[in-house]
């Protein structure tokens, strides 16, 4: 079948949020031998991009950065441009079938649809309107965020399957208009063939990073405001009052990082924290190999509730046990004492006994970590994962 894939991110390199899912969906695609064209954002020409993917035509999409603290007021006028070159895509290839990420390269899929009548695939990630109002600076559009909704819900509603990453996730998509048979779930998951313990560059690292500290927690990801990551700071003041040689290595970038890195130094905590910026996806694992525990910061709010999130599973294909916000998506994956420990979302004496527990307790981190690589080895890889979403897909046709 010809295939066109769509999504609203940089593609090459991998950065981090849909990328390593549709990457490993458009792998498993040519793998079975379907003609596929690739609508993304590359940090390469098109040659170079033929080549890495293999497919059989791109079109490259206006880059916009998931770490530009601007990038909300950037996706408003950029996105419609990439939406006209998405529609114009799909009258000349034609396709059987549409794969949009998410809600906006969704509303590109849709419009093609009547006229090129595709069937069309929303790869239901997140609700991405619903983070309008953790942006101050999209303050002076009045009921963006009701239209943007309004548009959500439409995507929804019109399109001919929605593969989405949880079932709290399903359950609001129902709530939204969609309909039960119209609903698959395929989880979130992991590169195996990139995130493993790796032992030698963790060494490395530590001793170039850790201050010689003991202990090292690890956040890693985009570190945007609508997550509320401040309450790492919260949690680091009493982790560092029961074990004072500890490190909190915060991995990544995003909008919130001025407002982390202030509020650490009003604590005087800047010995224990180690801001590293944005890193290349494949150098994460060595990172993560070199903590203790890792964490999973979500507030309790819907958008939130639904996610299970990519950190969660890389962490345990390196072996680390993990802390994660109690929310509905993330109870879908995580078994409590065994794979890691919940924390009352923005509780920061929580998330410090849990993260503490861990601390004392070496051998229960050890077996925690040891348990969440065996899970993603038996359910969580992308290879799985992506095979099941194109079966999925093939089966409509």
């Amino acid at each position: 079948m010809r295939v066109l894939v769509v999504i609203f991110e940089q593609l090459i390199p991998i950065s981090g949020g849909g990328t390593p899912r549709i990457r490993s969906i458009i792998d498993v695609l040519i793998k079975k031998e379907h003609q596929v064209s690739v609508a993304a954002s590359f940090d390469s020409n098109t040659t170079e991009t033929l080549q890495i993917l293999k497919c059989n035509r791109v079109v490259p999409l206006k880059k916009i950065s998931r770490l530009d603290r601007n990038k909300m007021v950037k996706y408003l006028f950029f996105h419609p441009l990439n939406i006209f070159k998405v529609f114009r895509e799909a009258i000349k290839f034609k396709p059987d079938l549409i794969i949009a990420h998410n809600s906006i390269a969704g509303l590109a899929a849709i419009l093609a649809k009547k006229f090129v009548h595709s069937l069309v695939v929303i790869d239901m990630t997140d609700l991405i309107f619903e983070y309008l109002s953790s942006y101050n600076e999209l303050s002076w559009i009045p009921n963006l965020q009701t239209i943007g909704e309004k548009i959500e819900n439409k995507v929804i509603r019109d399109s001919d399957k929605i593969i989405t990453i949880s079932k709290a996730m399903k359950k609001i998509l129902l709530n939204k208009g969609a309909e039960n048979n119209q609903v698959d779930v395929v989880y979130d998951g992991v590169r195996l063939d990139i995130f493993s313990p790796r032992e030698k560059e963790s060494i490395n690292l530590k001793h170039k990073y850790s201050n010689q500290a003991q202990n090292i927690i690890m956040h890693h990801g985009v570190i945007d405001p609508q997550d509320q990551p401040e309450i790492i700071v919260d949690a680091a003041k009493k982790v560092i009052n029961k074990h004072p040689n500890t490190m909190f290595w915060l991995i990544g970038h995003g909008a919130a990082i001025i407002n982390i890195k202030e509020k650490v130094k009003r604590n005087g905590l800047e010995s224990n924290f180690f801001f590293s910026g944005w890193i290349p996806y494949e150098e994460v694992p060595s990172f993560i190999s070199a903590c203790d525990v890792g964490i999973v910061i979500l507030p309790n709010i819907r958008s939130a509730r639904i996610r299970v999130t990519l950190k969660g599973f890389e962490y345990w294909a390196c072996e680390k046990p993990i802390v994660v916000s109690d929310l509905p998506a993330l109870r879908e994956i995580v078994e409590p004492w065994k794979t890691g420990l919940f924390y009352k979302p923005s509780d920061p004496k929580d998330l410090a006994e849990k993260i503490c527990i861990l601390l004392n307790d070496k051998l229960l981190a050890s077996r925690m970590g040891e348990a969440g690589r065996k899970l993603v080895k038996k359910e969580y890889g992308w290879n799985k994962l992506a095979t099941e979403f194109v079966n999925i897909c093939e089966h409509m046709l």
